[in-house]
């Protein structure tokens, strides 16, 4: 008596476990992609976080905001980048980070606006930061204007309407 047990998998069971593979990477890689670009734009918040107690002393101090870079004390435009940042002005108050040198081709000469809000009548109290199209709530108003013109799929949850 012999032993016909086969070991091993036939082809059609390994093209089967091919076509799964490849469908689930179909469906990874976009969402992939997305996640990557978001990452990308999170560098812009990270580098405004580090120049926004710049605006604010000024604000607290003379009662309005620097109207540019120079005023706030910081470095100018083009001395303010990273890896995805190609450019940090100030106007207004109001930070527009320009997206260039290695981001995404998507994201190529983008801006993201991440302006200070105040609450309205109140001075003394303290301020808070919107990030592109994010909206002021009821009794604070924004300042600066909002130049961001990124995909909102693109921009960090905190950045969205």
């Amino acid at each position: 008596m012999t032993n016909t047990a086969q070991n091993g998998f036939t082809l059609i069971e390994l093209m089967i476990v091919v076509a799964i593979i490849g469908i689930l990477a179909s469906i990874a890689l976009p969402s992939y992609q997305v996640y990557v670009t978001r990452a990308q734009v999170t560098e812009a918040v990270t580098i405004v976080g580090e120049l926004r107690d710049q605006v604010k002393e000024y604000y607290k101090y003379k009662g309005d905001f620097p109207t540019d870079n120079a005023a706030a004390g910081i470095p100018a435009p083009n001395k303010l980048l990273g890896n995805f940042v190609q450019n940090i002005t100030l106007e207004n108050g109001a930070f527009h980070v320009q997206l260039g040198n290695k981001v995404n081709a998507s994201l190529q000469d983008k801006y993201l606006t991440i302006r200070p809000a105040i609450v309205t009548g109140s001075p003394a109290s303290p301020m808070t930061w919107l990030c592109g199209h994010s909206p002021a709530v009821e009794g604070m108003e924004a300042i600066g204007a909002n130049k961001t013109d990124i995909e909102p799929a693109y921009l960090p949850s905190n950045c969205r309407f």
